[in-house]
């Protein structure tokens, strides 16, 4: 159950990151399609994430007990998910270098 929560989570960060930035220059017209340099980088960024959150969080389990069952979930969600933006930011930036 946890190692589903982790994977949603980051992969949930990395496309937020990917598709607001996206959405707002599409809304205010500065772009006009996609450009597929951030479809990669999001690929990317999901492997990285998926490596660095199984290797730093495995201690996070989701026991079946009560309402710590759940608070435990948001916590490893918001791990995942702040690992996920994270990274994909980073490639994001050093893409334009």
């Amino acid at each position: 159950m946890s190692f589903l929560v982790q994977f949603l989570g980051l992969f949930l960060g990395v496309l937020s990151r990917t598709l607001l930035p996206y959405f707002r220059k599409l809304k205010q017209g500065k772009i006009k399609k996609f450009n597929k340099k951030y479809l990669y980088t999001a690929i990317g960024s999901v492997i990285i994430s998926f490596i660095s959150v199984i290797l730093l969080l495995p201690e996070y389990e989701i026991r079946s007990e009560g309402i710590h069952n759940f608070y435990e979930g948001i916590r490893i969600f918001c791990s995942s998910f702040a690992f996920g933006f994270a990274w994909n930011s980073i490639l994001n930036e050093t893409s334009k270098l």
